[in-house]
């Protein structure tokens, strides 16, 4: 389940009061510390917030040899089983970088173009009505790259407003029982939702389009979506706990909990509102093993890499977008941040990311299982790393 990321002015009101106090809280700190003050800080987490069942938190840092997991909580809210550094959980939008990694590979193998027609490979029953601006139809001049980076046009049917019917966010909280195909969740958008504009016109996130998206790897690859991603991934980096949810033999609840309006969807067929676009389950560890790949070049080529790592479209104050992929200017954000070095990678609105900081080779995982921590997950990351960056280096 997944939501456009955005980070309001109020959400950082809690730096501008850190700041207040600079001299004391940016005293350098022993590892040991720090670990024990992370730790503190994810259990307040859990502990003041009844959205949550639990949080995880890794941090791995290639440049001090720092390398911590953390796991606070309970791995359903009616339930006293504490949760995992291990256990599994929806990962949400971070499905969509992996698409993205699958797209790369393929213009490497020479297979597709970046810049190639998606109606070459999905037929006009797909596309009919989805690419409608003002009477014309401009189904063929969408390409790949526009919808990996949200710029083809089309609507969002997770989070985009409606002409007729409800969203879908409110069927689902009707009757968490509901399951949607891929071509359902097409359809939801060509029956109840307009076209925001042209295609390369602007930026608009939509989970609509990465639906598309697994569909031409389907017609590409000529197999299931799950095995693209099994094959392409999973396999080759040992993955062995990550899989396409709905699409594999494990059941649903055995994921943590992931909570929207107060109800846990963890075993709830709603959550076949994902797909290409982010129904991955996935554990830290191979989150962890899956973000070192991208950056060690196992996957893509350096030409390839620097195109999906392209952040040129503005997504939010402080916020931009390549392919599947966010950056974060902390700078931008708050100028109280001016000296947080950036970060980016794959992000989902359940407040769960895996997050790479190049400047300082250290990346974070993090999962939360909770709407409402779209925001709040990426300003728990602002606080966790003004912890961690106290930390004494020798």
């Amino acid at each position: 389940m997944k939501r456009a990321v955005k980070i309001w002015a109020g959400v950082l009101i809690f730096v501008g009061m850190g700041y207040g106090l600079a001299a004391y809280m940016n005293r350098p700190i022993s590892e040991e510390a720090v670990t024990a003050k992370i730790e503190e800080h994810i259990r307040n987490i859990v502990e003041k917030n009844d959205s949550l069942s639990s949080a995880l938190v890794t941090i791995y840092s290639n440049r001090t040899g720092y390398f911590e997991q953390f796991a606070e909580g309970t791995k359903h809210r009616a339930s006293d089983q504490p949760v995992q550094i291990d256990s599994p959980y929806h990962t949400a939008s971070i499905g969509k970088t992996m698409c993205a990694v699958v797209y790369g590979m393929l213009v490497d193998e020479g297979k597709i173009d970046f810049d190639d027609k998606i109606n070459s490979w999905l037929d006009d029953d797909i596309l009919q009505g989805l690419f409608v601006v003002d009477g014309t139809d401009y189904r063929d001049q969408v390409t790949v790259r526009h919808l990996l980076g949200h710029t083809s046009g089309i609507a969002d049917y997770f989070a985009g407003p409606v002409k007729r019917g409800v969203p879908i966010l409110e069927m689902i909280s009707s009757d968490p029982d509901l399951s949607f195909t891929p071509e359902e969740l097409i359809a939801f958008t060509r029956d109840n939702q307009d076209p925001i504009g042209k295609p390369g016109q602007q930026f608009y996130y939509s989970d609509t389009g990465y639906i598309l998206l697994g569909l031409i790897l389907e017609a590409i690859e000529d197999k299931p979506y799950s095995d693209v991603l099994e094959e392409r991934i999973f396999e080759p980096l040992g993955m062995s706990d990550s899989y396409l949810m709905f699409y594999n033999d494990k059941p649903a609840a055995d994921i943590l909990g992931i909570y929207l309006n107060g109800m846990d969807y963890s075993g709830k067929n709603a959550l076949s509102v994902d797909w290409a676009g982010g129904g991955v389950v996935s554990t830290m560890d191979d989150l962890l093993v899956f973000m070192k790949a991208l950056e060690r070049r196992e996957f893509l080529s350096d030409e390839v890499y620097r195109e999906i790592t392209d952040f040129k479209h503005r997504y939010e104050k402080g916020i931009y977008y390549g392919m599947g992929m966010m950056y974060f200017d902390f700078s931008e954000l708050s100028f109280l941040l001016g000296g947080m070095t950036d970060v980016y990678g794959a992000v989902g609105a359940t407040g769960t990311y895996i997050l790479y900081d190049k400047a300082k080779d250290t990346y974070f995982i993090a999962n939360f299982g909770s709407l409402d921590f779209t925001e709040k997950g990426i300003e728990e990351l602002v606080k966790i790393r003004m912890i961690y960056d106290r930390m004494i280096v020798e």
